[in-house]
């Protein structure tokens, strides 16, 4: 008999479900083990006992169900299991109800791949231990000036942000954005490729980023939102986000020209990683003072974008992932590579030089190296 208690997987994913809808089963390193999410899911998938700590509450059923083939796989709960587990976390499952019970979870290809690209947004930030659930964060308004949102990192998925105002009017419909991120400082809106390059819908994308700028200052004390997070499989869909621009025959449409701003994160721990570094508060401030000495910090640089300038050479930092700033970096080096340079990551160089090209310097620092400087700043995410 399995005892669906609050420290125990089973308990923590049917959470989850209920407020995500459904979780894709290629995905499930984002929670934890692969094996072990795998081993669990399909022992629940099937019939089993359960008991409910601390009530006199039993019952026999399937507490999930597998739907899907291939890369449309996916985990929810069912109905079984929500009536279960309105006796263990009748929050979890009210939240369910008003927005997930009507849907068609067997639903056409978009509307799966939407559900999946806000689930594993959600994994991954949950990762960093940055709080996710709608209903363990407080509720958002627009009716007065107020710091709603907690002082830690908090994560807001896109469900929660659709409606504000009298009108009743989805604010980011036909818009990608999965969620917004909000930490000391400022808010990022957050976007998710998966392995596929991720369309732009210009017009949406701007109506997404003024409608964040408007929660931001209402809730969390922050003047604009000009930044965005993209997570995605791997550096490749990078590569091929960056390649898009050409595509595009309005340059207002493009991503960079909607946000100042995109850091790109792998789905995967180094990307858990950053994104850390990415929430810490005065966090850019904070790499710069690591990196270079203050005497060679770049001030009022200009058109040409750089970080410091060190015995004749620019230099650039992409240890925050931002590929938007770095392209416009590599833009502007024609004629002057020798003199440039670019500090990233190990695992970041092979993509920094396919778009610096193979003249500019790239001069490299591990991850740990700057957790542990960021540590002695008082980081209380690295304690």
């Amino acid at each position: 008999m399995t005892t669906i208690a609050p420290n125990a997987h089973v308990y923590k994913l049917l959470t989850i479900l209920c407020y995500v809808g459904e979780y894709p089963m290629r995905s499930l390193h984002l929670l934890g083990s692969k094996e072990v999410w795998r081993k669990l899911i399909l022992k629940h998938s099937q019939q089993q006992d359960y008991r409910i700590p601390n009530k006199s509450v039993r019952a026999t059923c399937r507490l999930l169900i597998v739907t899907g083939k291939g890369q449309s796989k996916s985990v929810r709960i069912s109905k079984a299991g929500l009536d279960l587990f309105q006796h263990a976390n009748p929050e979890a499952v009210f939240y369910f109800t008003n927005n997930y019970f009507r849907h068609n979870h067997a639903g056409e290809a978009k509307r799966i791949d939407r559900f999946h690209r806000v689930a594993e947004a959600v994994a991954a930030v949950r990762l960093a231990g940055i709080e996710t659930c709608p209903f363990l964060l407080p509720e958002l308004q627009m009716s007065a000036i107020r710091k709603i949102v907690p002082e830690d990192p908090s994560f807001y998925i896109s469900k929660e942000l659709k409606y504000f105002g009298d009108d009743n009017i989805n604010k980011i419909s036909f818009s990608r954005v999965t969620g917004a991120l909000f930490y000391p400082g400022g808010c990022y809106a957050v976007y998710n490729s998966r392995d596929y390059l991720m369309i732009w819908n210009g017009r949406g994308e701007y109506k997404v980023r003024d409608h964040l700028t408007k929660i931001a200052r209402m809730n969390a004390d922050t003047d604009e939102v000009t930044s965005a997070i993209l997570f995605g499989s791997d550096y490749g869909i990078a590569v091929e986000t960056l390649r898009s621009l050409s595509n595009y025959r309005k340059p207002e449409n493009r991503f960079d020209s909607i946000y100042d701003y995109l850091h790109f994160l792998p789905l995967d721990p180094f990307g858990i990683r950053l994104l850390k570094i990415l929430t810490f508060p005065d966090w850019k401030e904070n790499l710069l003072d690591l990196l270079f000495d203050p005497e060679d910090i770049a001030v009022d640089t200009g058109t040409f974008e750089y970080d410091a300038l060190e015995n004749g050479i620019y230099v650039i930092s992409f240890l925050d992932s931002d590929i938007v700033r770095l392209n416009r970096f590599a833009g502007s080096t024609t004629g002057i590579e020798e003199k440039t340079a670019v500090i990233c990551f190990p695992e970041q160089v092979v993509f920094v030089r396919k778009i610096v090209g193979p003249r500019v310097k790239i001069k490299t620092v591990t991850l740990d190296m700057v957790e542990d400087a960021l540590a002695d700043e008082g980081c209380d995410t690295y304690e």
